[in-house]
């Protein structure tokens, strides 16, 4: 697979990386399957590997932690904070730590930044951030990364107030239509040589028709890397092809794409950048959460 920098870390990785939140029994994989799939994206050139610590109460990290014992030098590892607090973010860190079974993460991440309160919570005094610079410090936490699926002016915003390693932002083709990380973040990240991921590149579902032309309009984005999420061999082998095989989109080939999706941007399919969740029918406002 194409390798690409990853921001100013002096590593590089594939272009496809792995997404661990859905190798877990709610998806219907097994404890030895996604040991399976692990091990086999480590094999086949994956080095890269994105879970939380909220992900299925803890169990996507925990089925990781299993090569993660066994393979800790051949793998990157990105988890998330979530709570925004210093010392529940402190908590949440060795936490984290022991069912990953290692010493550090490459990259701790806050979590979810879905308005400006959040934000602010994150970065304010006594927040998350805080317990971050403490944990780089003591060598827990190697870099530290930030990610957002609902307005990429928090993101702007975020650079402005700290200097994040990476950012991992909503990036499927559908959100290139509504509040676009693509368009408004990117080019800034790119500019600051910030590290950046991909993520919703099926749209969270809503894209699994168009798995093949979803994955190379996102890989085709001047991205550091892009982060799926695999509950199966089958979806494994699947990205791994497209990705190996990876030729970026045509300007003809992006705009046909577009056309045929266009009728899926709608609230209800890009729920996370919905005003609610549940009851996902109105787009969310650029200034949710702005003091």
């Amino acid at each position: 697979m194409e390798t690409r920098p990853f921001g100013k870390t002096g590593a590089s990785f594939p272009i496809l990386s792995f997404g661990g939140q859905r190798i877990v029994d709610e998806h219907q994989c097994t404890e030895d399957e996604a040991i399976e799939i692990v091990n086999t994206a480590i094999d086949r050139g994956i080095r890269y590997f994105d879970t939380a610590w909220i992900y299925s109460w803890g169990q996507a990290e925990t089925r990781m932690g299993h090569v993660v014992k066994h393979r800790r030098d051949e793998m990157w590892i990105a988890t998330k904070v979530w709570d925004t607090t210093r010392d529940g973010a402190r908590r949440q860190l060795e936490e984290s730590l022991t069912r990953l079974q290692t010493d550090h993460v490459d990259e701790w991440r806050l979590h979810n930044v879905w308005d400006y309160a959040r934000l602010d919570a994150f970065t304010g005094p006594g927040g998350a951030l805080e317990a971050a610079i403490q944990a780089r410090d003591e060598g827990l936490v190697r870099y530290i990364s930030i990610s957002s699926h609902t307005d990429p002016q928090i993101l702007v915003e975020a650079l402005d107030r700290f200097p994040f390693d990476s950012a991992l932002m909503a990036a499927s083709a559908l959100d290139h239509f509504i509040l676009s990380f693509a368009e408004e973040f990117l080019p800034l990240a790119n500019a600051r040589v910030v590290a950046t991921i991909a993520m919703k590149v099926l749209g969270l579902g809503s894209l699994t028709h168009e798995v093949e032309r979803s994955l190379r309009y996102a890989l085709s984005l001047p991205v550091s890397t892009v982060i799926v999420g695999m509950e199966s061999m089958a979806q494994l082998e699947q990205n791994l092809t497209i990705a190996e095989s990876f030729v970026p989109m045509t300007d003809e080939e992006r705009l046909a794409f577009f056309r045929d999706i266009i009728p899926l941007v709608r609230p209800d399919k890009l729920r996370w950048k919905a005003t609610n969740w549940e009851n996902p029918t109105e787009w969310v406002s650029r200034d949710r959460g702005r003091s």
